[in-house]
């Protein structure tokens, strides 16, 4: 059994099928999750920068202190409902506090925009959750978060004395900050409130907002972080560092996860800039490539095509130096000031043959790099969209 989120000392998870979603399309995957913590929490959180907010963040981002968990709920994003919309996240956020007799909970949901949310189905939904707590574990707590998702994401970790594990859901409107993904982590350690933020945030950059499917944000992502304390093993400035470090590989385990499950992808790309001038240099160019549509049409031809990768570094408009510029796609060096001396079948064959690409570009500037995940654009990220909301 694959652990995630129930697998951390402390939580209980309970999932149940509540019909949400209208669809021809028959399903009786679950769609409501709840997350409960034995104890009152210490919780972290990181949301959308959209200026379009759906309800449940609006909602979460007031939330202060410490809670007893999450509920949420795949289907119905409850985005763009205005007044009604924010009543029925408040609600959902209650009625899990009533029925499980704790305090607040954060609240979430994913799927599709501008209907709002059958809540005579939710809160029969929510209400069988609660009434199953601790029989959701392993991989079920993610899949009832699954939108367009084609396999469950969870992930866990261990540490010396404590343990890190979560779910995520997302393959489609990727883009930071962060994506239409939801995460929810948890960690028996017993972490203060300053540092779980800070650990999240450390995190979430080199993660969550270091990858791509489509470049498109959303209205829903959120990534919430829990602290059950159930270890008794407490997170200070002496072993922070491996604790963030632990929290970060998990994060990182998931974004990979939910590039791999990019709508339509097949194929997985490392977007590696190095010797820049500056961490922030080879951000911006590593992510504009990683967005270029060319890069990821190409990568799905399994096309050499160097000059698409140029001409995205420098639309970064970071300062590259054409002449001091490389470009390798794995360990073939296609482009160094000028196209370099390369065999093109070797590098279509590497392409064609592996599901994970590397493309590395060196700007010959400085010493700091920066790593972005992306993934091709096939026909049938097309079709999965053009049928989305049927």
């Amino acid at each position: 059994m694959k652990k995630g989120i129930a697998e951390v000392p402390g939580i209980l998870c309970g999932t149940a099928f509540a019909g949400i979603k209208r669809t021809e399309k028959p399903t009786n995957r679950p769609d409501i999750l709840v997350v409960v913590t034995e104890k009152s929490s210490e919780f972290a959180a990181v949301f959308t920068r959209n200026d379009v907010k759906a309800a449940p963040v609006r909602v979460s981002m007031e939330v202060r202190g410490k809670v007893s968990g999450i509920v949420a709920n795949s289907g119905n994003a409850n985005a763009c409902t205005g007044k009604r919309g924010l009543s029925d996240a408040y609600e959902m956020s209650k009625l899990t506090s009533q029925l499980t007799g704790k305090g607040k909970f954060l609240v979430a949901s994913t799927g599709v925009i501008g209907e709002p949310l059958p809540m005579d189905k939710v809160r029969k939904g929510i209400a069988e959750a609660v009434s199953n707590l601790g029989e959701a574990r392993g991989e079920e707590p993610a899949r009832a978060i699954m939108t367009t998702d084609t396999f469950p994401k969870t992930s866990f970790k261990e540490g010396n004395g404590f343990v890190v594990g979560g779910i995520a859901k997302g393959a489609g409107m990727i883009d930071p900050s962060m994506a239409t993904m939801l995460s929810f982590v948890a960690t028996d350690a017993d972490v203060p409130k300053e540092l779980l933020e800070r650990a999240l945030s450390e995190a979430v950059d080199v993660s969550f907002n270091s990858i791509t499917v489509d470049g498109d944000m959303s209205t829903n992502d959120c990534v919430f972080l829990l602290s059950t304390g159930k270890s008794g093993v407490k997170v200070d400035e002496r072993n922070y560092g491996e604790f963030r470090d632990l929290l970060t590989k998990v994060l990182e385990d998931l974004a990979y996860q939910i590039v791999k499950d990019g709508e339509g992808a097949t194929k997985v790309a490392k977007i590696v800039v190095e010797k820049a001038r500056t961490k922030e240099q080879a951000k911006k160019v590593s992510r504009k490539i990683a967005l270029s549509p060319l890069v990821k049409t190409a990568l799905f031809g399994c096309d050499p095509n160097w000059g698409r990768i140029a001409a995205a570094a420098g639309a970064a408009l970071a300062g590259v130096d054409e002449e001091k510029l490389e470009i390798y796609i794995g360990n073939y060096l296609l482009f160094k000031g000028e196209r370099a001396s390369y065999r093109e079948e070797d590098v279509y064959r590497y392409m064609k043959e592996n599901k994970e690409i590397e493309i590395r570009v060196v700007l010959n500037q400085g010493n700091e790099s920066f790593k972005y995940l992306t993934c091709d654009f096939s026909y049938d990220y097309v079709r999965i969209n053009a049928e989305y909301r049927t």
